[in-house]
């Protein structure tokens, strides 16, 4: 189960990541930030830990491995704990453009 919180948590930061501006899909997520309401702009392309959720239910059960129910919600919050563990750790990208890495 481990292996599954892991395997989300850095497959939904990925899609989280290239939706960014000037990633590979920064225009779709410019396209979803202009035709979705707001209250889901998180849940879609905005927040990596929101998304995990949405993006990890559908990861959880497309992936071929051994599924029970019960993991199922565990392996989400499981998801979402790393990825707020992964925002805490990582440098914003405004830090890394001004070489400010006082750490």
């Amino acid at each position: 189960m481990i292996e599954q919180i892991i395997i989300i948590a850095l497959l939904v930061l990925s899609i989280h990541y290239t939706m960014q501006p000037d990633e590979i899909f920064g225009k779709l997520g410019d396209w979803l930030e202009d035709h979705l309401p707001d209250a889901v702009h998180p849940a879609v392309f905005a927040c990596n830990v929101c998304q995990c959720p949405w993006y990890g239910t559908a990861l959880y059960w497309l992936i071929p491995w051994y599924h029970e129910l019960w993991q199922w919600p565990v392996v989400i919050i499981g998801a979402m704990g790393v990825n707020v563990v992964i925002n805490k750790w990582a440098p914003e990208k405004e830090e890394l453009k001004t070489g400010n890495n006082d750490l």
